[in-house]
């Protein structure tokens, strides 16, 4: 008998191959040994990793400890993408060099409408969506937040468009590439839920509940065996208990589906607006600010000015917690868990610490 998440892989198998009809003049099936993957983050390379195992060869553009938005696009990263098979990208508008490398590349295979092109956003419910769009307002993303690793739901959903590209590019190794999903999919579930809640709900019900941002209050008001359900709760979520229902200040905007997913709020902003830099005035309104409301942390990617931060931290008492956004963004950063496992425990341990 199949599992929830089995059923739900299932189903995606079965779009697939509807899918795959129509680009039958496109898809060249390629071999295991020949099958090159680009991303042009190392997190959606990481995951890519997850289901590929050593069917593929996998590269990321942008280095795990680099702005994304930055990323120098050079002639390697070109022809890097000329030779591969699938390409992945958020498919908004963070990596704003990625559509001048598509088009030096020239490989149809790749290209947005192509049959190797994943668009890791799709599916995803984003945030932060403006409702007016002005360059007053900073660095605004027209279609919303695009940073949307930082969930571990989002992460596989993620899965999930990748897994629909690789089928179709590759689909004598689809059955593979479906296990190796719902293998990841079954592991993310269960560091984030814990074990108990998956044997308890099962893994596709929990995702369906947390991917409606329904889970807490489900978890609140059922209860089992005379405990309500969210007692039950483990991995992740319950390594995120000093910091649920919390307030702390961020250096970007870049934490706001973890912020949702952890329910912690970024309450004010190192940086006044999105890629503005803050004026002496606003750090001294950040500082009053991590003061008056006894804020215990201060949230930054790695790739911001280390100085400034641990800076405005000195100077209010609160923790600088300074994280990989991604993958291989510091040492010992080496797939989705240990990243997660990075900005969980750090700002755990900034909180219980007042």
């Amino acid at each position: 008998m199949m599992t929830l998440v089995q059923c739900g892989l299932r189903r995606f198998a079965l779009a697939i191959c509807a899918v795959s009809m129509g680009y039958a003049g496109l898809a060249v099936p390629a071999q295991a040994q020949d099958l090159r993957i680009v991303a042009t983050l190392p997190t959606y390379a990481a995951i890519a990793r997850e289901i590929t195992g050593d069917l593929a060869d996998v590269q990321a553009i942008a280095r795990g400890d680099e702005d994304a938005h930055f990323v120098n696009a050079r002639p390697s990263f070109a022809a890097l993408i000329q030779r591969a098979d699938v390409y992945i990208s958020t498919g908004l508008d963070l990596e704003l060099w990625s559509p001048a490398l598509l088009d030096r590349a020239n490989n149809a295979k790749v290209l947005e409408g192509g049959p190797g092109h994943v668009v890791a956003y799709t599916g995803i419910e984003l945030l932060e969506v403006p409702q007016n769009v002005s360059r007053a307002g900073g660095d605004v993303h027209v279609f919303g937040n695009p940073h949307i690793h930082s969930d571990p739901i989002n992460a596989i959903v993620i899965s999930r468009n990748i897994l629909a590209t690789l089928a179709r590019v590759d689909p004598t190794h689809a059955a593979t590439f479906e296990s190796n999903a719902e293998d990841f999919a079954d592991r993310v579930l269960r560091r984030l839920f814990g074990d108990q809640l998956i044997e308890m709900l099962g893994a596709e019900t929990l995702f369906d509940l947390a991917r409606g941002h329904q889970f807490w209050d489900f978890a609140d008001n059922q209860s089992f065996q005379g405990r309500p359900l969210a007692s039950y709760v483990g991995g992740w979520l319950a390594a995120a208990a000093p910091f649920r229902n919390q307030k702390l200040v961020c250096y970007h905007k870049n934490w706001a589906y973890f912020s949702a997913r952890f329910r912690v709020e970024c309450a004010m902003w190192v940086e006044p607006k999105p890629g503005i830099p803050a004026s002496p005035g606003h750090v001294r309104k950040v500082i009053d600010f991590i003061r008056e409301n006894e804020i215990p942390a201060l949230f930054a990617a790695n790739y911001f000015s280390r100085r400034q931060v641990e800076r405005v931290a000195s100077r209010t008492g609160a923790t600088a917690v300074i994280v990989p956004e991604h993958v291989n963004g510091e040492e010992g950063i080496t797939d989705y868990f240990t990243l997660v496992d990075s900005w969980v425990d750090r700002l755990a341990e900034a909180f219980a610490s007042r």
